[in-house]
């Protein structure tokens, strides 16, 4: 697969990902040789994300971050991701 059927691969694994299509977006992308691309690692941890496959998913968005430190959309991520896993009700406790 040279770069530009690389890129393409990925684009069609966002455009599926945001066409709620997740179980194709994933067997897609499982197809697909691993790059050490920021863009990668974004559908990487998205994917993972919204399987709640939450370690795999920040360990992508970490990766993204060492690639470019200033990508917002891992950041948010995984501010995201930490939310959900620090969400913390006590009326849950004390019925």
């Amino acid at each position: 697969m040279n770069s530009n059927e690389k890129v393409n691969s990925l684009h069609e694994v966002e455009y599926l990902l945001n066409n709620e299509k997740t179980e194709e977006a994933r067997n897609l992308f499982e197809k697909i040789e691993e790059q050490d691309a920021a863009d990668y690692f974004l559908l990487k941890g998205k994917i993972e994300q919204k399987y709640q496959n939450w370690g795999p998913a920040i360990n992508a968005f970490n990766r993204v971050l060492e690639i470019d430190p200033q990508n917002t959309e891992a950041t948010n991520n995984l501010h995201m991701i930490n939310n959900i896993l620090n969400f913390w009700n006590p009326d849950l406790l004390n019925p």
